[in-house]
């Protein structure tokens, strides 16, 4: 849970304001998502029990505040209204994949088990 609001005060900061009780809890739920999209490519990476990278926060971050400003606009593709447009990814973590590619690369590089490198991009 400390993690969590270390998580939550991040992206208050990132987004400039003090969420409400209501905006909290649906962040804590796209933090928590966003972890869980990232631990689909790297879990195999970590030891066993180990928490989620730190290093690897920036991306929760981006990741929270794409679906923090998509929120009421699911699963378009853009909108827009009185002069604004907003395009969005159907898929926001495409975009790092290159990022969890590098952070995959540097783990299996520095393995002291002799593990050969992975892969999270491929078919």
């Amino acid at each position: 849970m400390a993690d969590q609001m270390i998580d939550i005060d991040r992206v208050q900061k990132l987004l400039g304001l003090t969420l409400d009780d209501a905006d909290k809890g649906r962040v804590e739920v796209y933090i928590v998502d966003a972890k869980q999209a990232i631990m689909m490519y790297i879990a195999q990476y970590l030891p066993e029990g180990a928490d989620f990278p730190s290093e690897l926060n920036y991306l929760v971050d981006h990741l929270v505040l794409a679906k923090y400003n998509k929120f009421h606009n699911e699963g378009m593709n853009s909108v827009s209204e009185e002069g604004l447009s907003m395009s969005f990814n159907a898929n926001d973590l495409k975009d790092y994949l290159p990022d969890l590619q590098a952070w995959i690369d540097h783990k299996t590089a520095t393995s002291t088990d002799g593990s050969m490198a992975g892969n999270a991009i491929g078919w």
